[in-house]
């Protein structure tokens, strides 16, 4: 390659490496075909993939997702400030489209300094988007990189549910109040519709092991109805697979984010956490002895479902995404599963992101 067009497209951004078969380069297109979500190894260009939503709208997959720098900590100050927009037609090959929502950066917006965990519903004549709003002062300019052995200074920080909304789920505006957002404690929104009682239901995260549930007719208008969940406890011995052997130093967060849906293979609900799972006849109450770890034993050894996980039925198959990496270099990935009526799921097919 000749030196100016090496330079020219390092200067895009985009340095271009050799595509493997399986393993996609996220910051260029690659020519693959026929491959299944599993070969899915994407993150925009220059980030990380972390919490996120993922939409099926005329022929496209949308994802939403955290925005992080790649490399850098979610604490330092300009990280985690905005959600980018990915497009795609097979969960395979994607193509970044730009960032939709910011920060608000101004003093008393419930979400003044970051934006975390979209996570996106369709209903009546649009698009709405639940994000969890922060306040946290303590974000010091960082230079020595120190990732997250960098001290986390809780002091001021909160987390409050805020809402936004689209007809065309590229242009949107934030609706919740500007100081108090939806007034739904937690963090990582997830929403649900109950046809039994004709009311929306939202799950979002309480310290780490909690779920709090609350109840809408609308969307806009929340009555939040207090703890529905807590999961049990996880030891560090446990192996929860190669990419969620770093929580083991901050500690697990199961309850983190959460799906909750009607079990395709027995009706019943089933909360499905980062790493457990909970079943009950009421979505509004799951007790922590109804459920259990998922089994992540794939050609008899334990393999990796990565983390921030969503349920997602693609051809006829299901699947669900995950978080695979190092920290602050996380890539999103998908594993085909089969639901199991007695428990959770069965892996079939590990992503490539499993090493």
């Amino acid at each position: 390659m000749k030196r100016r067009s090496f330079v020219n497209k390092i200067l895009s951004g985009c340095a271009v490496v050799p595509a493997t078969p399986l393993l996609l380069n996220s910051c260029k297109k690659s020519d693959n075909t026929g491959l299944s979500p599993v070969h899915c190894a994407y993150a925009p260009c220059g980030e990380y993939i972390k919490d996120h939503s993922i939409i099926f709208q005329d022929g496209w997959y949308h994802l939403f997702s955290i925005s992080g720098t790649e490399g850098f900590y979610h604490g330092y100050t300009g990280n985690e400030e905005t959600i980018s927009w990915s497009i795609s037609k097979d969960l395979v090959h994607w193509e970044m489209r730009g960032h939709i929502l910011h920060a608000t950066q101004y003093k008393g917006a419930f979400d003044q300094h970051q934006v975390w965990a979209p996570f996106c519903v369709k209903a009546k004549d649009g698009f709405f988007m639940f994000y969890t709003g922060i306040i946290h002062p303590n974000r010091p300019m960082e230079y020595r990189k120190l990732g997250h052995d960098h001290p986390w200074v809780f002091e001021g920080h909160k987390e409050t549910q805020g809402l936004a909304f689209s007809k065309d789920l590229s242009s949107w505006e934030k609706i919740s109040d500007f100081n108090n957002g939806l007034g739904i404690p937690g963090r990582d929104s997830f929403v649900t519709f109950d046809d039994d009682t004709g009311n929306w239901l939202l799950y979002s995260t309480i310290g780490t092991m909690q779920a709090h549930v609350s109840v809408s007719s609308d969307l806009l208008h929340w009555t939040p109805k207090g703890i529905c969940a807590d999961f049990p406890k996880l030891t560090t011995s446990e192996s929860l697979g190669a990419t969620t052997e770093e929580f083991k130093k901050w500690g697990f967060n199961s309850a983190e984010s959460l799906t909750v849906m009607k079990h395709p293979a027995n009706g019943k609900w089933i909360m499905l956490g980062n790493w457990q799972y909970l079943i009950s006849d009421n979505p509004l109450q799951f007790e922590s002895r109804s459920g259990g770890k998922y089994d992540l034993i794939f050609n008899n050894k334990t393999t990796d479902l990565g983390f921030a996980g969503e349920m997602v039925l693609h051809n006829g198959k299901w699947y669900r995404s995950g978080v695979f990496g190092k920290p602050d270099h996380w890539k999103l990935g998908f594993t085909e599963i089969e639901w199991s009526p007695d428990g959770a799921f069965t892996i079939v097919k590990p992503s490539i992101l499993v090493v």
